[in-house]
């Protein structure tokens, strides 16, 4: 950060993903905190990046918080279990993320705010071999820009 625009240049800034450009020392509120990592809640009809109706309240709340934190980026990230190809995992996973997107835009926060990224099957979280694992692996997460 060039001097400049440092505006508080006696301390270091907290690099959190959140206000980073400042130079500020500063702390990610506690709502946008719930709106980082993996968001429970978010689910898509099998095999499809269509949206279960069942996910529009999690995503409205989301949009609550982007509307008011209207500064802050979000990347939105796509990941999926092992089961099909892994191409078509990372199709399917890109799809669904940029449908979370489209659902954001179609509620007014701006396009540029948000990235997607889809992960495919690449970064698990649990072990694939089990029912329980899979679902843990099929979801969508939020990273802070």
């Amino acid at each position: 950060l060039v001097d400049s625009k440092d505006k508080c240049p006696k301390e270091p800034e907290t690099k959190n993903s959140y206000q980073d450009e400042d130079g500020c020392p500063d702390v990610v509120p506690e709502k946008l905190k719930k709106f980082s990592g993996a968001i429970a809640g978010i689910n898509f009809e099998t095999g499809s990046a269509k949206i279960l109706p069942s996910s529009f309240k999690i995503l409205d709340a989301a949009v609550a918080v982007l509307v008011e934190f209207k500064d802050t980026k979000i990347e939105v990230q796509g990941h999926t279990d092992d089961v099909g190809k892994p191409e078509d995992n990372l199709k399917l996973s890109q799809a669904r993320a940029d449908s979370v997107k489209e659902y954001f835009v179609g509620k007014g926060i701006a396009a540029e705010r948000i990235a997607t990224k889809g992960f495919g099957q690449d970064v698990p979280v649990a072990d694939n071999k089990t029912k329980a694992g899979k679902a843990k692996n099929r979801r969508i997460e939020f990273k802070l820009m």
